[in-house]
């Protein structure tokens, strides 16, 4: 790919904003997101594994739409 020249936005003499091509925009957001992946997967590596039974995750993730869907939403007992 080749780059253009950026151009630099000026506010009182000094510089404050760059103009690049939407190529060279998107390859620095695959790069950050592509650093940000990296790191969380370093943070995931120092913490020790564990593993749970099929149960237990399935309790949790019941658990935790109980928990995350509100009262009202829940259906009226039309009985």
């Amino acid at each position: 790919m080749a780059t253009r020249k950026r151009e630099l936005v000026y506010r009182d003499g000094k510089p404050a904003a760059v103009i690049l091509d939407i190529a060279e925009y998107e390859e620095l957001l695959e790069r950050a997101e592509d650093l940000d992946d990296l790191r969380a997967l370093r943070r995931m590596r120092e913490r020790p594994l564990r593993f749970r039974s099929l149960p237990e995750v399935l309790s949790d993730h019941s658990r935790a739409i109980r928990a995350s869907s509100p009262a009202h939403a829940r259906r009226p007992d039309l009985s």
